[in-house]
C-alpha cells in the first residue's frame, strides 16, 4: 500500500495564479496494511508525511519571507492532503468505507 505527498512547487498554485512553467513534485510513502492498525506505526506514518511535505516545498530552499510564506502554505496543504489519504486508508482497513457502502 501507499500513499503519495503531492504540491506544487509555487504557492501561487494554491491560490490559482499558477505558471504553465511550474511543476509538482510528489512523494511516495510505503506502508503495510498493519501499520494502520497500530498506535506507534501510525505516528511514524504522521512524520513521514510531515518530511514529505518538507521535501515537496523545498521548505529548506525558502530565503526571502514570500518564499518562506509560499512553502509553508504548500507544506500546509501537502500535508492536509497526505493525511487525508491516510485516514482513508485507516478507514478501508477499519472496514468503516465497506460498512458505509453497504448501509446505503
Amino acid at each position: 500500500m501507499r500513499f503519495i505527498a503531492v504540491a506544487l512547487i509555487a504557492a501561487a498554485a494554491l491560490t490559482g495564479a499558477a505558471s504553465a512553467t511550474e511543476t509538482t513534485k510528489s512523494v511516495e510513502i510505503d506502508f503495510r496494511a498493519s501499520d494502520l492498525t497500530n498506535v506507534e506505526r501510525l505516528e511514524t506514518l504522521r512524520e513521514r508525511i510531515r518530511s514529505a511535505a518538507v521535501t515537496v516545498c523545498d521548505v529548506y530552499e525558502a530565503r526571502t519571507l514570500t518564499e518562506r510564506r509560499m512553502a509553508r502554505d504548500c507544506m500546509i496543504e501537502a500535508q492536509r492532503q497526505g493525511e487525508s489519504q491516510l485516514n482513508i486508508a485507516v478507514a478501508r482497513v477499519n472496514g468503516v468505507i465497506e460498512m458505509a457502502a453497504e448501509v446505503r
